[in-house]
């Protein structure tokens, strides 16, 4: 059915308007104390509906001062998962109704979703039908409102009160002469919007509430946005809070169904995350994709190697160094090992400008290889320095590693002082952790109960807490384990992914070193 063929809107249908008091002024930190709902059919109030509701949290002073309501009011009320059947019943079948109607839907609807149940109501606001109804004033607040219509109100700012006056409001809307036209026209704009969230609120009520990775799916199975949470189901319903984001409402309404897999820790749901981003490029998750890829310093094996920067490995007779990070960088590190070490800047690109000896050779800059003014063995030399200097930078994002070049014969030399004060700054921003590639070491995350095995940078083995105790077989079966890993970026991602994990998450984490001499302080510690 086309929008322009919908019906006129009944006034005479149901509507349940609803006023709450809160804990304060955002649903995401805040907690209903009191609800209030007044029924209206054919027109007429049919029954209400009230109760206090005890939160979680004390009463802060100005809510107090506001509502009249103490801490003492409350403690006998119960808790709002224990009043959401009731809620329901009234709401049944009606339109939702309150003034500024989206304060009062968000906050039950978040209480809703903390109970663990789903909620969707099509709604009206009362400040926007006022507006429509009786354009022209310059306030539509419910005090001017109350004002102008003369409504009686007892108890303003309690639930029942307001939601009373409220409705007297709306009953003065119904009658006026324009209603039809105005609650079509808003009726037709709820047919058009929204309705995604009655098809999905279901089923991600059936997410788990655990730690892990949940990826929104659409028509063809197909993963549109991965993200990893704490808690699955909570923050699959937060995104649908999101809505007033153009490209997060585009995800939702093109939205089919919902997976999620369960990881032990929060670590796991980290590497996971990364894994199938990679694996599965999803459009919405712009921030992952845009990111550039990391980079190599291919060698050659020419009579005169090359130098060049590639986006990856290929099966050739080449040499590799890397991944880089950083493009630039590593752009920047080369023009001065060139110089330094008077490589040919032709040899340094995929293609030459031109034969023989370059204009660089010319002024000086070049050692002739271009031309063949050197012995190719002496260029060789060359290039074996140059590449022990973009070695070091391989794992530049360890201190270990960074205090390793700045100690280097290299690093003193002149042209490169503007690299030795960036890696010093950079040096000073990491912790003093044992992240060093080639060292392995435990985490123990006392909070979650769980220990990870970190060998080469990368995550070995993930205990429960009750097996740190009996991993001395797996320690000497990755002491014995000399298989050397590829290098590439998904190994490099996954090593940042750690570092960054055991960078923010310092205060809570125990890290104890797993050298083969450092066995007895682990097992002090374990005990």
């Amino acid at each position: 059915m086309s929008l322009s063929s919908l019906p006129i809107f009944d006034l005479d249908s149901g509507f349940s308007v609803v006023d709450i008091e809160t804990t304060g002024n955002s649903s995401r930190n805040g907690y209903v104390i009191e609800i209030g709902i007044v029924n209206i059919k054919d027109r007429c109030i049919t029954e209400s509906y009230q109760t206090l509701v005890r939160p979680p949290i004390a009463l802060p002073p100005f809510i107090t001062q506001l509502t009249g309501l103490r801490d003492s009011d409350l403690v006998a009320a119960p808790p709002f998962e224990e009043i959401t059947h009731d809620i329901k019943t009234y709401l049944d079948g009606n339109f939702f109704v309150a003034h500024n109607v989206s304060f009062d839907y968000e906050f039950l609807k978040t209480e809703f979703e903390r109970a663990g149940e789903s909620f969707y109501k099509d709604r009206f606001c009362t400040v926007k039908l006022g507006r429509k109804l009786f354009p022209g004033y310059k306030q539509y607040n419910l005090d001017a409102l109350i004002e102008r219509f003369g409504v009686n109100v007892q108890n303003r700012h309690r639930a029942l009160g307001d939601a009373m006056a409220t409705a007297e409001i709306l009953l003065k809307y119904l009658h006026h002469p324009n209603a039809v036209d105005v609650f079509t026209k808003f009726a037709r704009a709820l047919e058009k919007t929204e309705k995604w969230r009655e098809r999905l609120e279901p089923e991600i009520m059936q997410l788990p509430s655990a730690k892990g990775v949940y990826m929104f799916k659409d028509a063809n199975d197909l993963p549109m946005y991965i993200g990893k949470s704490n808690n699955i189901r909570s923050r699959v319903l937060s995104h649908l809070r999101e809505d007033d984001i153009p490209k997060k409402k585009r995800l939702l309404r093109y939205t089919e169904r919902f997976d999620a897999i369960v990881c032990s820790s929060e670590l796991e749901s980290l590497i996971l995350e990364s894994r199938l981003i990679k694996k599965h490029q999803p459009f919405y998750n712009v921030q992952q994709i845009q990111r550039k890829g990391y980079v190599f310093v291919k060698i050659t094996n020419d009579t005169y190697p090359k130098l060049l920067v590639v986006d990856s490995r290929t099966d050739d007779d080449g040499e590799y160094v890397g991944p880089f990070r950083s493009a630039k960088f590593i752009e920047y590190l080369l023009d001065k090992t060139q110089k330094h070490l008077k490589l040919c800047p032709e040899l340094m690109k995929p293609r030459r400008n031109q034969k023989g000896f370059c204009f660089s050779y010319q002024l000086g800059g070049c050692s002739g290889a271009c031309g063949g003014g050197i012995d190719p063995e002496a260029y060789s030399e060359h290039i074996e320095e140059a590449k022990t200097i973009l070695s070091y930078y391989t794992h530049m994002d360890t201190k270990e590693n960074i205090d390793l070049f700045l100690k280097s014969r290299e690093a003193r030399k002149p042209e490169l002082t503007e690299l030795r004060k960036s890696l010093r700054r950079e040096k000073s921003r990491i912790k003093d952790i044992p992240e060093s590639y080639e060292e392995k070491y435990m985490i123990h995350d006392p909070e979650d109960h769980i220990g990870y095995l970190i060998v080469d940078g990368l995550l070995k083995k993930v205990f429960r807490e009750d097996e740190l105790q009996d991993i001395e077989l797996t320690l000497q079966s990755t002491d014995s384990d000399k298989q050397k890993i590829m290098e590439n970026q998904d190994t490099l991602d996954e090593r940042l992914t750690i570092q960054r994990y055991v960078r923010s998450n310092r205060n809570k984490l125990k890290i104890v070193s797993l050298k083969t001499t450092d066995r007895e302080t682990y097992g002090a510690y374990l005990s």
